[in-house]
């Protein structure tokens, strides 16, 4: 395991979509993240869309190159950006970035894992309730953030990690 403290619980950060699209959404973050040296997994739930996300990256964002590589291309551990269909941190990545939401069976895997949430679907929210509620129970550290209209991110709510 990556983790960079073990004895730390795992923060699962949820981000509510406002006007950016979840690809612009999950670039900033993965750009934000490699400029500080954290090592990622960018989740996909298979082969096609980790293919759509290989295909992206090479072309967005459009003012920086995001060093990345599919988890079955050549020399999977040594690429700082991580594209997976399994949670992995076969990279070291720390961090975890999902890419369609999707409860994590293991989030004390990675320091950080990040979900996204549609606001325009009640099914997808009343989904994100659900899994925020299953990592409070798993004793992960939990944060809320939503999109303004003028793009900007703000905290919403966060739950500290459960005593153990």
């Amino acid at each position: 395991m990556a983790r960079t403290d073990p004895k730390t619980p795992p923060t699962v950060r949820f981000y509510q979509l406002g006007i950016s699209s979840l690809e612009a959404a999950i670039t900033g973050i993965l750009n934000k993240a490699l400029a500080k040296n954290i090592r990622i997994t960018l989740l996909t739930p298979g082969e096609e869309l980790t293919k759509y996300w290989d295909n992206l990256l090479w072309r967005s964002p459009h003012d920086s190159f995001l060093p990345h590589g599919p988890d079955n291309g050549p020399d999977p551990e040594l690429q700082p950006l991580l594209i997976a269909s399994q949670a992995t941190d076969e990279n070291g990545a720390t961090l975890l970035v999902m890419t369609t939401p999707h409860l994590l069976s293991n989030p004390e895997q990675f320091d950080m894992v990040v979900d996204f949430v549609d606001p325009s679907s009640s099914d997808a929210l009343t989904a994100s309730r659900s899994r925020y509620k299953k990592y409070m129970d798993l004793g992960c550290k939990l944060e809320y953030w939503i999109q303004s209209q003028d793009g900007r991110w703000s905290l919403k709510s966060q739950h500290p990690a459960a005593e153990t």
